[in-house]
């Protein structure tokens, strides 16, 4: 477990963030109000604790049961009300925990977390719109989607979708493939009176981060049929995760934008 200097600097980084809130008139705290060295130090304290709170899980990740809301609020002794002030901080850390590749959770809404063991800095996983890449390509690495090659690309997608049919298959829908007629879905799954719009999305990694285009993301908000269907180790070990069109719009988080510069 964390020790016990961690825990009181921990309590220290939160009080003065609350004050600083208090300051600015915010309601709650989010990240952003402290200092990059400051948010590197709550980043490390909170792995630590999720690191030794952690049991195996899949190969180098561990599986933390999370609980992060119940520490600080031992630690700073405070009720419901001012820990609805720290939602914000917590998932502002979580998202970053994952963007420097040290953890992440398997769902949205989920409160167990999967860590992997810091050994020193992480270069953190290439996302959309990173100026390191070059090519225009979506592509799935060891972090999820990002950019690269489009053979690769291609297979991934493939061996997804021959994953996510095979399922559908066993259980007895017929399959019909519609991604050609960019309908925002890429299989339709017929079952007697069932229907279900499958957006399909591969990695190769364990991580269950994606890319959906503005057509996609309209059609999930639109579509009560539309299901995302994410198969991750899709190279390797192909699994399965489904999630709901309200839960992949809620967790949506833009980061790639199109700048027309044109006269």
């Amino acid at each position: 477990m964390p020790s016990q200097d961690s825990n009181v600097r921990l309590v220290e980084l939160i009080r003065a963030g609350l004050a600083r809130a208090d300051d600015a008139g915010l309601a709650r705290l989010p990240l952003k109000l402290y200092s990059a060295e400051e948010q590197d130090e709550l980043l490390m304290l909170l792995h630590a604790y999720l690191w030794a709170t952690a049991a195996p899980h899949d190969g180098e990740w561990h599986r933390s049961p999370g609980n992060i809301m119940t520490l600080w609020a031992e630690l700073l002794e405070i009720g419901t009300e001012a820990r609805h002030r720290l939602i914000p901080l917590r998932t502002d850390l979580v998202k970053l925990l994952t963007e420097r590749g040290l953890g992440y959770r398997t769902h949205p809404r989920s409160v167990p977390v999967l860590v992997r063991e810091y050994s020193g800095p992480i270069e953190p996983p290439v996302h959309a719109g990173d100026p390191r890449e070059t090519s225009s390509t979506i592509a799935f690495g060891a972090w999820g989607a990002g950019f690269g090659d489009p053979a690769t690309n291609r297979e991934v997608e493939l061996a997804a979708e021959a994953a996510v049919q095979h399922h559908y298959e066993t259980a007895g829908w017929t399959i019909t493939r519609v991604a050609h007629l960019k309908c925002g879905w890429d299989l339709t799954a017929a079952r007697d009176e069932e229907k279900r719009h499958l957006e399909v999305k591969g990695v190769s990694s364990s991580m269950p981060s994606v890319l959906l285009t503005r057509n996609e993301l309209g059609t999930a908000k639109a579509d009560p049929d539309w299901v995302l269907a994410v198969v991750t180790g899709a190279l390797t070990n192909p699994t399965l995760a489904e999630f709901d069109r309200q839960t992949v719009v809620a967790a949506a988080d833009p980061t790639v934008y199109r700048v027309n510069l044109a006269p």
